[in-house]
């Protein structure tokens, strides 16, 4: 319309810009952010355990380990054969998660999940998820099985066999990391309780 005042034109219209995240996200941008840090917590949690659980399965298997050393095998070798084992694990566990996602994602959406989702039509399991949670997966198992797999390759062949595989006890070191791994575990878990609570909270 004319601007009789200054001889110039005014729009009648506002113009309001906002990014590609909060169009896709909404209001719940925030929420999002929490829950991907839940979930990341539990990711480190269920490592941390499995990285336990094989440091223990390490050590019961030292006589074994001492054997294969015995008869020509490298520290390289016992390296490369646990990590094997460790990614093998992560790649069947990342597996697992996408086939819950592709059942859950439509569930949840179904029952109300994507309320205040302005792009909840277009939540699915995609190649771009299939990619994250391989790299994913190889990340952990590459991370998480490395300190147990370094930790057998320095296994010492006259200290398993003389133990007999009882080299549980005699792992001092193994077992200072699995303590360790123990009350990182505990002190995540009490971090995703409280933020849990929060959450619930606010």
């Amino acid at each position: 319309k004319a601007d009789d005042t200054k001889g110039q034109y005014s729009p009648d219209w506002d113009l309001a810009v906002t990014t590609l995240n909060e169009k896709a996200t909404g209001s719940l941008r925030r929420a999002l952010l929490v829950l991907l840090g839940a979930v990341g917590l539990v990711l480190l949690i269920a490592c941390a355990n499995v990285a336990n659980l094989q440091l223990a399965r390490a050590a019961s298997r030292s006589r074994e380990i001492a054997v294969r050393v015995a008869l020509g095998a490298s520290p390289a070798d016992l390296v490369r054969q646990l990590l094997i084992e460790s990614l093998l694990l992560a790649l069947a566990g990342g597996l697992l998660g996408l086939v819950l996602a592709v059942w859950s994602v439509p569930a949840l959406l179904s029952l109300g999940g994507g309320r205040g989702l302005p792009a909840a039509t277009d939540v699915h399991v995609d190649s771009t998820v299939l990619l994250f949670a391989l790299a994913v997966s190889l990340l952990t198992g590459l991370v998480f099985g490395l300190a147990p797999a370094i930790r057998v390759a320095r296994t010492s062949l006259h200290e398993s066999l003389k133990e007999g595989g009882r080299g549980v006890a005699a792992d001092r070191g193994g077992l200072a990391l699995r303590r360790s791994l123990v009350v990182a575990t505990v002190a995540l878990a009490l971090m995703l309780l409280a933020g849990a609570g929060l959450l619930i909270r606010s």
